[in-house]
């Protein structure tokens, strides 16, 4: 019998006589893609030995699952371009049944998981599975093919592939794709991935100097935080609230910081979604800036934590950064005053 699963529960009940309708554009999608599996499985198999040990078929893509875990880019161009081939000769796919006794005429790809009379798929003299599905009448109806990526899993490698028409709408995405991007350079498609690298060259180039720039500013910063700085005891308490700082360039200030001598920084950063407090110092100094900074943070509903020399954390309020830092700052004046 025919088993039909239902979005919900029937409109009719035990006896009614129903009519019932088949998807075919779905139908015919699945018949494409899995008349493909069949020719792609076969010439892995022919070409390579490589066996095919579990294939699925997705609303988008559909995979195959091949007993090896290596299959580079040239087998795959290999494999696509021998089915494209035979799939234009449109081959007739025909399905018929065996019996036990006649089954070992029949040269299967893989033994039949099930016994007794057994249906049988074959592409014309190419291709023989055991095979309860739908398939096209003939080769023609799978083509084009294309395999569109390959991913090692374990000890198998799964490739993804396309048949027919899903591969037709695949090409017309990306050829839509690659005509925008095009335009966007006012140049021809063919010259998109030299554009690109130029423009990846470029970018590069311009994170360097960048690089170099903040480095700079932030030897600049630091000597002028040094010059408004607080002396107490002969070492200079540094407190920086910056909302225009990222963490990367209040770190950059804070190394600048902790390499003069007897200095101590106290910085927060509020630029962002995010507040990054950092406290340093140099290194002919004893003060725990780990434990200076997790008890100041802790009193404003953060954390954080870090060696003697150097911490960061965060974690508070952006409207409480300049209280902490007051905080902190007055921790650190108590403490070198005694």
């Amino acid at each position: 019998g025919v088993l039909h699963v239902l979005d919900g529960a029937p409109a009719f009940g035990v006896g009614d006589v129903v009519h019932g309708a088949i998807d075919w554009t779905r139908r015919y999608d699945h018949m494409q893609q899995h008349s493909g599996q069949h020719l792609l499985s076969q010439h892995f198999f022919r070409h390579f030995g490589w066996e095919t040990v579990s294939v699925h078929f997705g609303a988008e893509e559909s995979t195959l699952d091949l007993d090896t875990p290596d299959v580079s880019p040239a087998q795959l161009a290999e494999i696509e371009g021998l089915a494209n081939e035979l799939a234009y000769r449109a081959l007739p796919i025909r399905a018929y049944f065996v019996d036990e006794a006649g089954l070992a005429a029949v040269p299967l790809r893989r033994p039949p998981k099930v016994t007794g009379v057994i249906r049988i798929v074959e592409i014309e003299a190419f291709d023989y599975s055991a095979c309860g599905g739908t398939h096209v009448r003939t080769t023609a109806e799978i083509a084009p093919i294309k395999l569109v990526r390959q991913e090692r899993r374990r000890n198998q490698t799964r490739v993804t592939f396309l048949c027919g028409l899903r591969a037709c709408r695949d090409y017309g995405r990306k050829h839509d794709l690659l005509l925008a991007t095009a335009a966007l350079f006012s140049n021809e498609p063919a010259a998109v991935p030299s554009l690109v690298e130029r423009l990846q060259e470029q970018s590069r180039a311009a994170e360097r100097e960048l690089g170099l720039l903040g480095e700079q500013l932030a030897g600049y910063e630091a000597a002028e935080l040094l010059a408004h700085g607080t002396v107490v005891n002969g070492a200079t308490l540094v407190a920086w609230l910056s909302a225009q700082h990222s963490p990367d360039a209040l770190k950059a200030v804070a190394a600048r910081l902790s390499a003069h001598p007897a200095t101590i920084g106290l910085l927060a950063g509020t630029a962002g979604d995010k507040v990054t407090v950092i406290f340093c110092r140099s290194a002919d100094l004893n003060m725990h800036m780990g434990t200076l900074l997790r008890d100041t943070l802790r009193a404003f509903g953060g954390g954080g934590g870090g060696r003697p020399e150097h911490a960061q954390g965060g974690g508070i309020a952006p409207e409480l950064a300049q209280a902490a830092l007051d905080h902190a700052s007055g921790l650190v004046l108590e403490q070198k005053k005694d």
